[in-house]
């Protein structure tokens, strides 16, 4: 006669104990992996994004777009179903960007489709009903653009004769390929990047959804003393609107969250990660006099490998 011995219940706990002590070992190397699958996935939209801008270039006499995404009259070019990188990528077959965005940012929209906003003096008036059927053919993104890639320079160095670098009357229009190589190259010119997330700011409505709205393009150079120029001039860029959307790191109250790793795409195509080592949420820098005399913004995490200086003019090439 053949008998079975059961499982104590010591031993049944014993058991249950090992595995909920793998499971603790194992779930944040598991985390850690997906967290990495998905920051690959945001460098292959970041690389397919740059890629379209490069073949917008070759098709449109050097021009990588026709400039910023938004609705606004004072800022963009035009309605933002027709005009600007979005509608370039959609209206020209080059990729629908609502298709790649960024799976780890708190933000899954873009602040210039929040209603207000887009209507905000506007090219033409948006409904409700309307962002939401440019959501679903792919006019959405939840990464920045350069103000580099949108507006390439103000007209003039001058803040006084060019007032504000946000606005298409003050600056030359959207970077084209004529315009690298001479001070800066390609490979550190930005184009796209990860978007500085303030989940609860620039909400978009969608389908009984609250999109936070991801920051849609860098503010352009701050103010830098150059006295070779006689004073005051338009300097370095503000990179604060590209930050950190990957990783875990402390969490930033201000922010809303605790990512620490973010993504910029290059003109030539490649794609390379940074750390904000400050712990504030951006990519910002600090008002520094170089040995040149020439005081402008320095670059706390992206210094040397991001360009931030003047495309049109030499003086400023760092």
């Amino acid at each position: 006669m053949n008998s079975h011995r059961a499982f104590t219940l010591i031993e049944l706990l014993v058991v249950i104990a090992i595995i909920a002590l793998l499971v603790s070992i194992l779930l944040p190397s598991l985390a850690g992996a997906r967290d990495a699958a998905r920051t690959t996935q945001c460098a292959s939209a970041l690389r397919q994004l740059a890629t379209a801008s490069t073949s917008h270039a070759a098709d449109r006499r050097g021009a990588f777009s026709t400039g910023a995404f938004d609705n606004r009259r004072p800022f963009g070019n035009g309605p933002i179903d027709q005009t600007g990188w979005v509608a370039d990528f959609v209206r020209g077959g080059y990729c629908i960007p609502g298709q790649l965005l960024c799976p780890t940012s708190p933000t899954q929209s873009s602040q210039n489709l929040a209603l207000p906003r887009v209507n905000s003096d506007g090219y033409r008036p948006f409904t409700q009903a309307d962002i939401e059927q440019l959501i679903d053919e792919g006019f959405n993104t939840n990464y920045c653009q350069s103000w580099l890639m949108a507006h390439t320079a103000t007209k003039t160095p001058s803040p006084s004769t060019s007032p504000d670098p946000k606005r298409t009357a003050h600056t030359l229009g959207p970077l084209n390929e004529k315009h690298l190589g001479t001070t800066a190259p390609a490979s550190k010119v930005p184009l796209f990047g990860d978007a500085t997330a303030y989940p609860a700011d620039d909400i978009v409505l969608y389908r009984g959804q609250r999109l936070g709205g991801a920051k849609a393009l860098t503010d352009g150079p701050n103010i830098a003393r150059v006295p070779s120029a006689g004073g005051i001039v338009w300097g370095r860029q503000n990179y604060t609107d590209f930050g950190p959307v990957h990783g875990k790191g402390s969490f930033v109250a201000a922010l809303g969250h605790n990512r620490i790793y973010g993504q910029i795409g290059f003109a030539d195509g490649h794609v390379e990660g940074f750390m904000d080592t400050k712990r504030d949420g951006e990519f910002g820098g600090q008002s520094t006099t170089l040995p040149s005399g020439i005081t402008t913004e320095v670059y706390d995490e992206l210094e040397g490998k991001v360009f931030g200086g003047w495309l049109t003019r030499s003086g400023l090439n760092h």
